[in-house]
């Protein structure tokens, strides 16, 4: 293999392609030992799988506090830490909904919203040492949102721990980046069309950092005979921003701020995080000014 090729492996988990691009001469055992660790993720924290450990222990608790294994403690923390930074616009417990919706399938979106917000949102849980505190055996936690990006930066130490200098790590569009390319250029990232998916935005040059992008054009579902964005919120996402992308340290930190700001484009985003907003006429913003 030539220094100056990368390693490539492929693999499906979460429902998307995983892609890996290595500069190191021990690649082929650092990727297998990627998708070993992904795959682990994918089946303890399936929302869908009912003998995934979120189905049988968490959402199936018995009482209201789970004690947390380090792995989980670290997810929890993290989604605590940035959710509480958005005002939880981004929320794991919009799982409680999504059961409702199995239950009561022709209630309207704000019924269920209605009947279910006293079991959702910051109040709903909280960490003391170890254990996640739950009050309400109603709340359901649905880490779709997080485990993906959480996977990408577990890929990423996986990486750095062994000393590889250059990789790109690609989740389905989740995107972290290790050092740099052997002649020392930066891994090139592009960002789709939000209006033609099969088209490229823009593109931006990363170099040890992590890429998301949250965009409400692509998946939708019907709830009673609505149709509304996968991304679910009381109010719904913002009708003029196509897609958000955010580009920080973190594939879970830039995964919650990009989903919150589909949903309230002016909530305060840290000083060393970039933002690229989209907007219906396809313009690409770097703030949320165009809404004032």
């Amino acid at each position: 293999m030539s220094s100056k090729m990368p390693y490539c492996h492929t693999f499906t988990a979460m429902t998307v392609l995983c892609e890996l691009q290595i500069f190191d001469e021990q690649a082929a055992g650092l990727a297998q030992k990627i998708e070993s660790v992904t795959q682990e993720l994918e089946r303890k924290y399936s929302f869908y799988d009912e003998k995934s450990w979120l189905s049988t222990v968490l959402n199936n608790r018995q009482g209201h506090r789970v004690v947390l294994d380090a792995t989980s403690l670290a997810v929890f923390c993290e989604v605590k830490k940035w959710a509480d930074h958005v005002d939880h616009s981004f929320d794991i417990t919009v799982g409680t909904l999504k059961k409702a919706i199995e239950r009561s399938p022709d209630l309207s979106k704000q019924d269920l919203f209605k009947q279910n917000q006293p079991f959702m949102g910051k109040d709903s849980w909280s960490i003391e040492g170890d254990e996640l505190v739950v009050p309400a055996a109603q709340t359901q936690f649905d880490l779709g949102g997080v485990i993906k990006e959480f996977a990408v930066d577990q890929a990423a130490e996986i990486l750095e721990c062994a000393g590889v200098s250059g990789a790109l790590i690609n989740f389905g569009g989740d995107v972290r980046t290790v050092g740099q390319k052997p002649d020392g250029s930066a891994f090139v990232v592009a960002v789709r069309n939000p209006k033609q998916p099969d088209q490229v935005a823009f593109a931006l040059p990363l170099e040890g950092q992590a890429l998301t992008t949250s965009a409400h054009y692509e998946r939708q579902q019907t709830i009673a005979t609505e149709r509304v964005s996968h991304i679910l919120a009381e109010k719904g996402v913002h009708a003029s921003v196509l897609s958000v992308s955010v580009v920080c340290d973190s594939a879970l930190q830039a995964g919650i701020f990009s989903t919150a700001l589909t949903i309230n484009p002016q909530i305060s985003i840290p000083d060393e995080m970039g933002i690229a907003l989209i907007d219906s006429h396809l313009n690409i913003h770097q703030d949320a000014e165009f809404l004032q």
